[in-house]
């Protein structure tokens, strides 16, 4: 029988021995990689909080200039960012300093002074803070389509002699008998006649519509039933609400193209006996979620969209 010697054993527990050596070397490594990684990670969920507040902010900013009145554009800027952020909880974000302007229809927001965020684990190591920067950019349009909340629609004649001014924001009513505006022509050559009209509904009492796009009207100077879906009760809910208003510059039959949005607030609905739409046009702003920033060339009848864009 063969005896063994004890030579493989020693080997084995001398290779043990540098392995426990080279992990110790490499502690230090694998903790500081970690904990990199977790100041990597705290910053960027701080910048994504930051990004949310500074695109709020842009869009209230938007909000106001669309509806012709941008007011104090650094307090509403304020609110919106401080009301949308909580970064500052997440990662002990201190304020910074950043501005905010309007150019025309473009709203920007960006940072002057970049924001720092504290670290958790790298202060130990003498890197105490990090810094980030954000910038977002906003922009309002006319409409170029719509879901309008009270189906009518309303010839461009109508809309030209009782809405402008927007700014005066006339009271007006719209019914029966109603035959202001005469015959006009259309900033797009055509000509038609005053008039105002149910439109067909998508079966909820609502209407949607794209620029330019033709659509079926119902029943003229708003008689006739009610559309699909309408209720008094709900027409009657909408007092006191800014609606969207489809103006037409061309009608065949009962075909109408669909010029422009205006907007129109409701101040009073009867719905007995001669039906009858109060209130007065006006300005008033939407934010859109479309990925892709509409066209900014539909005339500008006073329905206005807001969005982010890139620049």
């Amino acid at each position: 029988m063969r005896r063994l010697n004890g030579r493989p054993l020693r080997r084995l527990r001398e290779e043990r021995g540098g392995v426990a050596v080279m992990l110790a070397l490499l502690m230090p490594l694998l903790f500081g990689a970690a904990a990199i990684g977790v100041d990597i990670a705290a910053i960027w969920s701080a910048r994504q909080q930051v990004q949310t507040g500074a695109d709020a902010a842009v869009i209230a900013v938007a909000m106001d200039c669309a509806r012709n009145d941008c007011g104090n554009i650094k307090k509403t800027a304020e609110d919106a960012f401080w009301a949308n952020d909580e970064a500052a909880k997440l990662a002990n974000l201190g304020p910074g300093e950043g501005w905010i302007r309007v150019d025309g229809r473009k709203i920007s927001a960006t940072q002057k002074k970049d924001w720092l965020v504290n670290h958790f684990f790298a202060a130990a190591v003498g890197y105490d803070t990090g810094s980030l920067a954000v910038q977002s950019y906003a922009e309002w349009a006319p409409m170029v389509d719509a879901r309008s909340e009270f189906p009518v629609a309303i010839s461009y004649c109508t809309y030209k002699d009782l809405a402008l001014p927007l700014a005066a924001q006339k009271s007006v009513t719209l019914g029966v008998g109603e035959t202001s505006g005469g015959s006009c022509s259309t900033p797009s050559g055509t000509s038609v006649n005053a008039g105002i009209a149910w439109m067909q509904t998508d079966g909820d009492c609502t209407a949607s519509t794209v620029w330019k796009g033709s659509y079926e009207r119902e029943s003229p100077v708003l008689q006739g039933p009610l559309p699909a879906g309408c209720t008094d009760a709900y027409l009657s809910s909408m007092v006191g609400r800014d609606v969207v208003v489809p103006i037409w510059d061309d009608l065949h039959a009962q075909t109408y193209r669909v010029y422009g949005y205006a907007a129109f607030h409701i101040t009073g609905w009867d719905g007995s006996g001669a039906r009858k739409l109060t209130g007065y046009f006006t300005y008033s702003a939407r934010q859109v979620d479309d990925t892709t920033p509409p066209p900014r060339n539909a005339p500008d009848l006073g329905a206005r969209a807001v969005f982010l864009t890139e620049s």
